[in-house]
């Protein structure tokens, strides 16, 4: 019998020894003195196991005895398996969900890349221990508008794509992250000119070709600011801004990379005082208004009259609009600008009707301007306020900005539309998708630009332009307005194409309110 209890008692022995891994591993993962207790504990009952063995081989012991230590030995190395077993299991799994949140929080959900919180860390690690890098700003050009033409699930699997090839071309050469939305960071951990040749290289294989999304072929453009540590800043903001810049400065010149240059940070303060002057001047009414008569080809009656902004200066001279437009439009001011534009327009309207003005106004509209809800509310709200001043209003647009974001333009040109208002296209043949905008957008008129007005009498080219302009327009019924008339022989010239309008400083220059209405009414 006694040796059916030892068999207990080996058994109980064997437990043991298999729980001393789990309590060891438990031990390193937690390095807790309490688990290192346990295991020398558990050391010490497996001799103390083998002594009861020894003893009940070599001694005879009472049956009733033998069998409650047997079983009593037996149950608790069963307990401590079970335990130290259930203990690792559950670190594993807090190992586990702790690793993934790790994951998680330094970790772009939809990309699986490096996010921004990663990207700072390791930023700020590289410049504490003053390791030279090069970093690289990335935007993805024309995002918008492939959420916009095909939904953001394509947008999300187009980043995601992006992500991949990226990834995949840029291993072992640099570290890619998305900080955010459609912009990628990477770090370049060298200065020297062959790796950036090499990393800029890899990024171009990684776009080369279009990427699939379900049947559709997408053709990605990246635009690249590049700032260099300590080269350039050693500082981490300083570094920031300095890459920002320059890929904004690539986005502006459509050039795919820009290295910092001084000349950036030098422009980027001159923009953010122009930013603070123009913000103060929206405040204190310092712009003002000044009106190009549009007048008829066939006899000069006054058609109507282009509504342009003068900024004048304690000095009597103004600041250049394209400047002041620019600024505006890089700074996010261009929407409260636009709208002192209309909300001044509309009251001079009323103005210059009591004057006996019958013609439209023509105001310009910038690209955000059509992408802008609250503008059209704001639009909204004025109509409401006066119905009727939508009758005498042409909303002037030029190509690019119809082009920028057309789907944008199509909404806010229809809504528009049916309030009253008309619209015209601006700089007609600059750009390269005139057709489709015709076809597309509520167009009323077309302004053929200046650059083609000017040379219709000296380049065959611009002359064939100028007329199969005005050809196609009488056909759409559009009416048409020669800009940048200079001259009485192009004024000619343009009457026998039979052009409807004409605008130009051979009529007159803009003028001031006063100055137009003194000389076009009464």
């Amino acid at each position: 019998m006694n040796d059916f209890f030892i068999f207990i008692i080996l058994a109980g022995t064997f437990l043991l020894g298999v729980s001393l891994k789990p309590t060891f591993l438990i031990y390193k993962k937690t390095n807790s003195s309490q688990w290192g207790l346990l295991l020398l504990l558990i050391i010490f009952f497996i001799m103390a196991y083998w002594w009861v063995i020894y003893y009940f081989f070599t001694q005879g012991v009472d049956t009733f005895v033998a069998s409650s230590v047997s079983l009593i030995l037996f149950g608790g190395s069963g307990f401590v398996v079970l335990v130290t077993r259930l203990s690792l299991s559950s670190i594993i799994k807090i190992e586990r969900v702790s690793a993934q949140q790790r994951f998680l929080a330094e970790h772009d959900v939809l990309t699986r890349l490096p996010n921004r919180n990663k990207f700072f860390r390791i930023l700020k690690k590289q410049i504490s221990l003053n390791n030279s890098f090069t970093l690289f700003f990335i935007d993805l050009n024309g995002f918008k508008q492939v959420n916009d033409r095909f939904g953001h699930q394509y947008g999300d699997e187009l980043l995601s794509l992006l992500s991949q090839s990226l990834r995949q071309h840029l291993s072992g050469i640099a570290k890619v992250y998305r900080i955010g939305g459609d912009e990628f960071a990477l770090i370049l951990f060298s200065r020297t000119e062959k790796k950036y040749v090499n990393c800029v290289t890899a990024i171009n294989t990684a776009i080369s070709l279009p990427f699939s999304i379900r049947e559709q072929k997408i053709t990605v453009m990246l635009s690249i600011g590049v700032s260099r540590f300590p080269d350039n800043s050693q500082h981490q903001h300083e570094l920031l801004i300095q890459a920002d810049l320059a890929m904004y400065e690539a986005k502006r010149t459509a050039q795919q990379v820009v290295a910092y240059f001084p000349e950036l940070g030098h422009r980027a303060r001159e923009l953010s005082e122009m930013s603070t002057r123009i913000e103060k001047a929206l405040q204190d009414n310092e712009f003002e208004l000044h009106l190009q008569p549009i007048l008829s080809a066939f006899g000069g009656q006054l058609h109507g009259a282009e509504v342009l902004i003068r900024w004048p200066q304690k000095n009597g001279e103004f600041i250049p609009p394209n400047k002041l437009i620019s600024v505006a439009e890089q700074t996010g001011l261009i929407l409260p600008l636009s709208q002192w534009i209309v909300l001044n327009s509309f009251k001079q309207l009323k103005k210059l009707k009591a004057h006996g003005f019958y013609g439209f106004l023509h105001i310009n509209l910038s690209p955000k301007d059509l992408e802008s809800e609250e503008f059209y509310y704001f639009i909204e709200m004025l109509v409401e306020l006066d119905p009727s001043v939508s009758k005498s209003i042409i909303f002037e647009i030029t190509e690019n900005a119809m082009m920028t974001n057309l789907n944008a333009a199509r909404k806010m040109m229809s809504k528009l539309s049916k309030m009253g208002f008309k619209f015209s296209v601006d700089d007609f043949g600059t750009g390269f998708s005139s057709l489709v905008l015709l076809r597309e957008l509520p167009i009323d008129q077309i302004k053929i630009d200046q650059s083609f007005i000017k040379n219709m009498l000296n380049e065959p080219a611009a002359y064939a332009i100028v007329e199969s302009t005005i050809f196609l327009a009488s056909r759409l019924n559009c009416n048409v307005v020669a800009e940048g008339i200079e001259e009485k022989k192009v004024e000619q010239a343009l009457i026998k194409l039979n052009c409807d309008y004409v605008q130009g400083f051979f009529y007159s220059k803009a003028l001031s309110i006063d100055c137009f209405r003194k000389r076009y009414l009464r």
